[in-house]
């Protein structure tokens, strides 16, 4: 039975809508949900909690969908959680901690093909066979050497080995560098607004930020 259906009277949305609301404040109030979200993000969990919401009332979540769509202020409501979720301390120390792991690989891996550094066991271990060909080849051709980005890189790879809490922190102005930055750039020392004054590069405004709605 969804919106409309001639099959019998109308769903009860706003007991569906006050579940939904109450569901994801009861997992903000949790931390079991934490490393599923780290790992596959927000929005599988959302269509989750609607699954088991809509299911018993006979609707989709897709219905309830296009009713908070077409309504401003349940759709706020809903984005408002859903934006707590995102901002939850638990989920973004582990998002942290993984951008941390995944930055380590990837500046081990950019040391070796522009210095020829033979990265750790523990990063080969995790490179197929035909990548690590890929490397080596890059590595011993000597084309991409570079002496201007390997200290930055070193730099980055210091920090994450003798103080990793300070990784991803502007040495400029002290304020967490965005992890969009961080994972195009793992060896930046500043945020992007810190980073265009040491280049003397004239600043520009931030872009707005556009919130996730997923509908």
């Amino acid at each position: 039975m969804t919106i409309g259906s001639p099959e019998g009277p109308p769903p009860p949305w706003q007991e569906i809508h006050r579940a939904v609301l109450s569901t994801l404040d009861a997992l903000a109030s949790s931390t079991g949900w934490i490393p599923t979200a780290a790992t596959v993000g927000i929005e599988p969990l959302f269509e989750r909690v609607l699954q088991q919401v809509c299911e018993p009332h006979g609707v989709t979540p897709g219905a309830y969908i296009d009713l908070i769509t077409k309504d401003t202020g349940m759709r706020r409501e809903v984005q408002k959680r859903l934006s707590k979720l995102m901002e939850h301390p638990g989920l973004v120390a582990m998002r942290r901690e993984a951008q941390r792991r995944e930055a380590e690989h990837q500046l081990y891996v950019l040391r070796y093909v522009i210095s020829g550094e033979e990265p750790p066991d523990w990063v080969w271990t995790s490179i197929d066979e035909a990548q690590q060909a890929q490397l080596r080849d890059a590595a011993e051709s000597g084309e991409e050497r570079d002496p201007v980005l390997t200290p930055r890189v070193q730099h980055a790879l210091r920090k994450l080995a003798e103080a990793p809490s300070t990784y991803g922190e502007c040495e400029d102005c002290g304020t967490t560098i965005l992890l969009e930055r961080l994972q195009i750039v793992p060896w930046a020392e500043c945020c992007a607004a810190c980073q265009r004054k040491r280049e003397g590069t004239p600043d520009v405004p931030p872009e707005p930020q556009v919130p996730v709605t997923y509908f």
